[in-house]
């Protein structure tokens, strides 16, 4: 069975989940990201005209209200965000917070966010960009159902807005609502066709999900990867920079039946050329060591290994040299 990729998620931070507090170490401005995503893909002007404006209130007063709205939002997350990374570092000192105490005052200061937002659209009620945020501030608290229903009024607003169909899709997948997960997927790559995230995510969708793919294009179960990777080059022609696309197009070449080790390593090597850093390096000589073992080409598989030295890649590689070099069976 193909291994299963993650999506990638629209929302960049990961808060209180099951009363468990975590800090995603990508941890970014959410709302902001949705202000420039949206912002990439429409021009300003046809962002407002798509807004219903409150009457006698100017387009300068509810921009200047918006932006306060998401340096709030920003402002409360990044002490959440505090909160959550003091506490964890008293914890190990075994004096800290209780997590259930900690959950609680996370959520009591953010919904003053929620209520901020609240208010913002009982007075200017077709703001899409607003919607889109409130959602995204809901699907941060794992309240998936309240960020449904914002970007599905956002549809509503503006059918044509790509960030919305590509946010409910997103949604759908985690409810496993995976034939509208691809609906929508698809509606937002052709609103958008030079968004990569779009497509990219299609192709996820269809790699992590193959029954349910073949069903929904109609394709024997043979032809879903090759599907999948068709909209994963789609996506890196689009975006030949991304590391993680590249590693996500790499992990779905292995999923190739019979598997295509050249492809493999052509997709690894891609990926290792745009590694940001030494670690996320090391990940991927992980990988095409794998494959070359699996190859039998030992001497390539080992100069490889001796480029790994994180303690976090150990295991794998120990694990991978072990096969190199199995221990003498008894006589």
């Amino acid at each position: 069975m193909a291994k299963r990729i993650p999506l990638d998620s629209f929302s960049l931070r990961e808060k209180v989940a099951e009363g468990r507090m975590r800090v995603n170490a990508r941890s970014r401005h959410c709302s902001i990201a949705v202000f420039l995503v949206a912002a990439s893909l429409l021009s300003f002007g046809q962002v407002v005209a798509e807004e219903a404006k409150s009457a006698g209130v100017s387009d300068a007063v509810i921009e200047r209200e918006f932006r306060q709205l998401l340096e709030l939002d920003d402002k409360v997350h990044d002490e959440v965000d505090e909160w959550i990374r003091r506490n964890a570092k008293l914890t190990a000192k075994q004096v800290g917070v209780d997590p259930a105490s900690l959950d609680l005052q996370v959520r009591q200061r953010l919904s003053e966010v929620g209520t901020a937002y609240g208010a913002f659209l009982n007075r200017h009620s077709g703001h899409v960009r607003a919607r889109l945020a409130y959602g995204s501030f809901f699907s941060d608290i794992n309240e998936i159902d309240k960020a449904v229903a914002q970007w599905k009024k956002v549809r509503e607003l503006a059918p044509k807005n790509p960030v919305a169909w590509n946010n409910l899709g997103k949604a759908y997948g985690k409810q496993g609502r995976i034939a509208e997960a691809f609906r929508h997927f698809e509606k937002a790559g052709e609103l958008a066709p030079k968004e990569a995230l779009y497509h990219r995510n299609l192709a996820t969708l269809i790699f992590s999900y193959p029954a349910d793919a073949a069903r929904y294009y109609l394709i024997d179960r043979s032809q879903v990867v090759p599907k999948s990777l068709e909209m994963f080059k789609k996506a890196r022609s689009l975006d030949p920079k991304n590391f993680t696309l590249a590693t996500d197009a790499a992990m779905a070449q292995q999923g190739t039946q019979p598997f295509e080790a050249k492809a493999a390593l052509a997709a690894w090597n891609a990926a290792l050329a745009r590694a940001p850093s030494p670690v996320a390096a090391e990940g991927v000589r992980i990988h095409l060591a794998r494959i070359h073992a699996y190859l039998g080409e030992a001497g390539a598989a080992r100069e490889l290994l001796a480029k790994v030295h994180e303690t976090q890649f150990a295991e794998l590689k120990a694990d991978i040299l072990q096969k190199l070099d199995p221990p003498p069976t008894n006589p």
